[in-house]
């Protein structure tokens, strides 16, 4: 298996990682490529959708959750078609709305899909996540999200995982 993700920091390298344990190929995106070490890196987070059909996106906030969807060398800047995002960012409920409208309309998925806990959980696999967006698609991805994850609670349409409700 092999997917995208989007967001080095503290918590993203720890649920790469965590992945690529547990024998996911995981090819990154971070703003400073640098950071990116024992992994393949791009150049840009369009790049990613050559190579994966799943992306996961781990930023500090919906400012920067917008820059690496929509900004200048951003996913919308690739081929989306049946592509899938799993945006874990903390973000702002109007945002992930606005989101997941745009995304669908140019053939892509997306999971508005915020995790609760740190880094020694995500090592652990011990994440909590709470999902909003088509069950379908959160299905399809779940098997994935339980490498990192202990819990998952789907919580029904876009904004619901951000809601927590």
């Amino acid at each position: 298996m092999k997917v995208g993700f989007i967001g080095f920091g503290n918590l993203g390298s720890a649920i790469v990682r965590r992945m690529a344990s547990l024998g996911v190929e995981v090819i990154v995106y971070n703003r400073t490529k640098s950071k990116v070490k024992d992994f393949k890196a791009v150049d840009y987070p369009y790049d990613l959708l050559e190579e994966v059909d799943i992306v996961f996106i781990n930023v500090f906030d919906s400012f920067a959750s917008r820059e690496v969807i929509f900004g200048e060398n951003g996913l919308v800047k690739g081929n989306l078609k049946d592509k899938t995002i799993v945006d874990t960012t903390t973000n702002h409920y109007a945002y992930v709305k606005e989101a997941y409208e745009t995304l669908k309309g140019l053939g892509a998925k997306y999971l508005d899909a915020p995790v609760l806990g740190s880094v020694i959980p995500a090592t652990k696999g011990e994440l909590i996540m709470l999902v909003g967006g088509d069950e379908d698609v959160f299905k399809s991805v779940e098997e994935v999200l339980k490498l990192f994850t202990k819990e998952r609670m789907y919580l029904g349409p876009v904004p619901n995982g951000t809601y927590g409700n």
